[in-house]
């Protein structure tokens, strides 16, 4: 099957690791290579790839530092009566390490309340370095991804990158009310102080005092000006 004709696509995995705030990591055990899975939440750089905050306490850092191989499983399938119709996709690599301060912003604008334990001596940033994805999106609809069919380029999202915190404070400081709209009327999430805390090429992360939710774009967005229509008119449909 040619990559015209996907019947799931790299753009929708992505927009899946995007949306979900967490996912099953699977590790090899350092005592003999037996697969490992636990729970851990996960944000995304504005490339897409996964990035995670885990301590040196738990087995499956442990694991890591000894092999770094690993994989993320993100599901979509939170209501069906048969989870297994519903859309999940794995994401294969290496899990590296880093101290880059750009990560550490975009977890904690996806995961505020770790800003309790972040800078414990025991946790520490890991980004996945996939090498292919594996997306079931239902019977029959199975796919092998690569990682350039779903990661995007720095190129692709430098402009909105670089417009992010002028985006995000326009928005909560001049159009409160249309973040709130969007949380309550196309989200379903209580009335609350909503507010932006994150923007990039696929949708917007918006977070209130209790959770944070994820706001996806229609269509992937690579300027400025595209980010800025894009919640133009998700304000629109808010108040529709």
């Amino acid at each position: 099957m040619t990559k015209k004709n996907r019947t799931f696509t790299g753009t929708q995995a992505r927009q899946l690791m995007r949306v979900r705030p967490k996912a099953a990591l699977s590790t090899l055990n350092r005592d003999g290579g037996t697969p490992y899975v636990s729970l851990v939440n996960v944000a995304t750089t504005v490339e897409g790839a996964p990035i995670i905050l885990i301590s040196t306490l738990a087995w499956h850092t442990q694991n890591l530092l000894q092999d770094a191989r690993g994989s993320l499983l993100f599901d979509d399938t939170d209501g069906l009566a048969d989870p297994l119709t519903g859309p999940r996709v794995t994401v294969m690599g290496k899990l590296q390490q880093t101290e880059d301060l750009e990560i550490r912003r975009r977890y904690l604008a996806r995961h505020p309340g770790a800003e309790l334990y972040v800078d414990f001596g025991d946790f520490s940033f890991w980004t996945l370095h996939a090498h292919e994805a594996h997306a079931v999106a239902g019977f029959g609809r199975i796919e092998t991804l690569s990682a350039d069919e779903v990661l995007l380029t720095k190129e692709q999202c430098a402009e909105v990158s670089s417009a992010e915190n002028s985006i995000v404070d326009h928005m909560n400081e001049d159009h409160a009310d249309a973040v709130n709209l969007y949380a309550t009327e196309l989200l379903n999430q209580d009335k609350g102080n909503w507010h932006l805390t994150s923007i990039d090429t696929d949708g917007a992360d918006l977070s209130n005092a209790e959770r944070t939710v994820r706001l996806a774009f229609e269509r992937p967005v690579t300027t400025a000006e595209e980010a800025r229509n894009a919640l133009i008119q998700l304000a629109h449909q808010a108040r529709a």
